[in-house]
């Protein structure tokens, strides 16, 4: 049986939802309404525009994890004059991480697909570019945990996917081998492109139906279709 390595974000997670509950919450606890920001949709754009540059300078490692947190909302209320006050950004920060991990959404059909998978004897990894604390929360809180043997955080090995030592390390710790594992995720880059040249078999998530050039092995528009997928040997 394959030993297949999920991206967690985007992928099972339902990464935008779980976000837009939590920065809803944050704008309202905080009430930046007080502070001139009046309307929490202009909020959610010009915070998911900073949050996608941060992430992008942290993935290159141009950007460390503390700053990431509180840089991201700071440039979010760049639009209302407000990115200097680095005490409000570091409030929305804390506020964010305090709540988000505890949001339960799951991209659709994400737990029938993992605990069937799990029944048939794969053994699961979660394989993320996330934060350690932060992603573990996540799997433990939305109920996935029962299914995985384990949470590889790119936090804790010190290597981001696509980088090819992040997938000699899981081979590692998961104790498999390159011939013997898929990774399936959402990013063409990070999880297909990374998998694929480090040796690994792929399967692209791929909801938008994204046109892109490069070679996969697998591509599925839904996760109940990798249920279907060829992954037994």
């Amino acid at each position: 049986m394959k030993d297949l390595f999920f991206d967690l974000d985007h992928t099972l997670w339902d990464f935008e939802k779980n976000s837009r509950e939590a920065l809803a919450e944050g704008y309202d606890f905080i009430d930046l309404t007080s502070f001139g920001v009046s309307s929490f949709e202009d909020y959610l754009q010009e915070y998911e525009k900073a949050n996608d540059w941060c992430w992008g300078e942290y993935r290159e490692g141009r950007m460390d994890k503390d700053e990431l947190r509180g840089k991201r909302f700071s440039l979010a209320l760049k639009k209302w004059g407000l990115e200097h006050d680095l005490q409000l950004g570091n409030r929305l920060g804390s506020h964010y991480v305090n709540t988000s991990p505890h949001k339960t959404h799951l991209v659709k059909d994400a737990l029938k697909v993992v605990k069937e998978l799990s029944e048939r004897g794969h053994k699961l990894v979660i394989l993320t570019n996330g934060f350690e604390e932060v992603q573990h929360l996540k799997v433990d809180k939305c109920g996935l945990s029962p299914y995985f043997d384990s949470i590889l955080t790119s936090d804790a090995l010190g290597i981001k996917k696509p980088h090819r030592g992040i997938f000699t390390l899981a081979l590692e710790l998961s104790h498999s081998s390159a011939n013997n594992a898929v990774m399936l995720g959402d990013s063409l880059q990070a999880d297909i492109v990374g998998g694929r040249d480090a040796g690994w078999g792929q399967v692209y998530y791929n909801p938008l139906q994204i046109k892109h050039h490069e070679e996969v092995q697998h591509e599925v528009s839904d996760l109940i279709s990798i249920l279907d997928l060829p992954l037994r040997k």
